[in-house]
């Protein structure tokens, strides 16, 4: 009776690329035929990853389709040209092993002529795994060291962030280039060493920091903004914009959240070239023992963003926490006072609330029922517009107050002073010892209104004046900024301020009001606490 023939697969990877095109499938798939030829089995198929790494962890979409052939037993043997095509990782190739082995499935290498059923065969398996494991180890740490050097060079690695291109205009095969782009099959730009920037994209990045800046726009808002933009350029080419994808990993489509999260994100910008170095913080590396350090280089590529404004976006989604989302069509309401006031009788802060439509400051211990403070909720804009007032009231009397004149007109006083005692010392009308006297008076003068640093306080003074008087034209997150500036910590009793801390700054602008203060603070309307 004829012995039934084994049923082989084969299976065959490239991990680069340029390779896809190029003989390495082919050779393989040639080996792996006539291997089973010569053995005179029978060829199931050959599952093929094109492009993918072997290394841990790496999805490979044919190899996961053969194990779960394996699993139901549609073949008996698998055959590789080589073990390193199967897996670079000796955990992870011993482990696929033995699942094989596991459903009753034999393995092959044809070019180790390994059969790892037998014991000889399972030595070897070993040994050539740990090689190409090490080989693996070895090229990526070559590769680290290049992607570092290219980025201490200014040049980026991977693919070129959106807003920017190769310049390959002639060859371009960017997502956002073949019937989307106007320079699409124009002359070259560069040599594809360098990037440009991309008409249509770089202008959308461009908008979304405008738009971002503008206080009361969310990522997600943004994204529906630009979803239904269509964008036209100065020479009048007009089209409607859509985010690039990730060239072999997805498709060009409409914008997301999480897409302009990380436009708004990237400093790369701003001409600057962020490198995450691996740190090991030792023993056998895992993804825990690993750190990530952020270097910071100067890109060659043209600056699309301006520090600037960059810094200012990253301020904004700092004051934000979160950003103004939008719900029901309604913007979220905004609470500069959150963090900054406090309960007078309980201690506990008050949190920002609102209810049909209304925005208030209430007890968090009301909130949390944690304890039974009498404190009840209050206006929002009442207790807002309140602590503007005592802020800009301050600023404005410290401003005339006649303390400026006298610290200015000591200054000038103690200047003449020493001045007069030199001509008088030069003239020999008074001695060495009686000079030296005043040139101590006069430096002590000098410290002491230094001390009170005039010039910082003056700026400031006017600053908050300024900015307090444009309150209803200030954006909420600049409200925030703006009151703590001025103020460390608020209390409230019923719908009043009665006490404020303020920050080192201000400190000097609520001297006047000394003889009335508790320490570190002032009360306000006479009111104790």
């Amino acid at each position: 009776m004829e012995k039934d023939k084994l049923r082989a697969v084969g299976y065959r990877r490239v991990s680069m690329k340029e390779q896809v095109d190029g003989h390495s499938l082919d050779a393989q798939e040639k080996n792996i035929r006539d291997y089973v030829k010569h053995n005179d089995w029978e060829l199931i198929e050959i599952y093929t990853d094109a492009g993918i790494s072997a290394k841990k962890d790496s999805h490979r979409p044919a190899l996961a389709q053969l194990m779960k052939d394996a699993e139901a037993g549609k073949f008996d043997v698998v055959i590789v040209d080589k073990v390193d095509r199967f897996y670079r990782h000796l955990a992870g190739l011993l482990t696929a092993l033995d699942e094989l082995r596991g459903y009753n499935v034999s393995f092959v290498s044809v070019q180790e002529r390994l059969d790892f059923t037998s014991p000889w065969g399972k030595l070897m398996l070993t040994v050539l795994g740990i090689l190409a494991e090490i080989y693996l180890d070895n090229l990526r740490q070559e590769t680290i060291k290049g992607k570092r050097q290219r980025a201490r060079e200014g040049l980026w690695n991977g693919f070129s962030p959106f807003g920017y291109c190769r310049g390959l205009c002639a060859e371009c095969q960017e997502p956002n280039g073949k019937g989307y782009c106007p320079e699409y099959n124009s002359p070259n730009k560069t040599n594809g060493k360098r990037l440009i920037l991309h008409p249509i994209d770089s202008e959308v990045v461009k908008l979304v920091y405008e738009w971002y800046l503008q206080g009361d726009q969310s990522d997600s808002k943004i994204a529906e903004r630009l979803n239904e933009l269509e964008l036209t350029l100065p020479s009048g080419y007009s089209i409607k914009v859509r985010q690039r994808g990730h060239p072999g990993y997805s498709e060009p489509g409409p914008f997301t959240r999480d897409y302009v999260r990380d436009m708004l994100k990237r400093i790369f910008y701003t001409g600057k070239l962020p490198y995450k170095s691996t740190k090991e913080l030792g023993g056998r590396r895992t993804k825990r023992s690993e750190m990530r350090e952020m270097e910071i280089f100067d890109g060659k590529h043209p600056v699309l963003i301006s520090e600037e404004a960059f810094n200012k976006v990253q301020e904004l989604r700092s004051l934000n926490g979160t950003n103004c989302k939008a719900r029901g069509g309604a913007p979220v309401q905004s609470f500069p006072l959150t963090g900054l006031i406090f309960c007078s009788q309980c201690g506990n802060t008050f949190r920002g609330v609102s209810s049909y439509g209304r925005r208030y400051y209430r007890d968090a211990s009301r909130i949390e029922r944690t304890c039974d403070c009498p404190q009840e909720s209050v206006r929002a804009d009442d207790l807002e517009l309140q602590l503007v007032a005592i802020i800009r009231d301050l600023s404005y009397n410290w401003q005339q107050s006649q303390q400026i004149y006298n610290q200015v007109q000591k200054e000038e006083d103690a200047e003449r002073r020493l001045e007069r005692a030199k001509e008088l010392y030069i003239a020999g009308e008074i001695s060495r010892e009686v000079f030296q006297t005043e040139k101590n008076r006069h430096e002590n003068t000098r410290k002491s209104l230094q001390n009170t640093n005039l010039g910082a306080t003056m700026a400031l003074a006017q600053e908050l004046q300024g900015n307090l008087d444009a309150w209803d034209r200030t954006l909420p997150t600049e409200r925030k900024k703006l009151l703590r500036r001025a103020v460390r910590s608020a209390f409230v009793r019923g719908d009043t301020f009665v006490a404020l801390q303020p920050t080192e700054a201000f400190s000097p602008l609520v001297e006047l009001k000394s003889g009335i203060c508790g320490e570190g603070g002032i009360r306000t309307r006479g009111r104790d606490l």
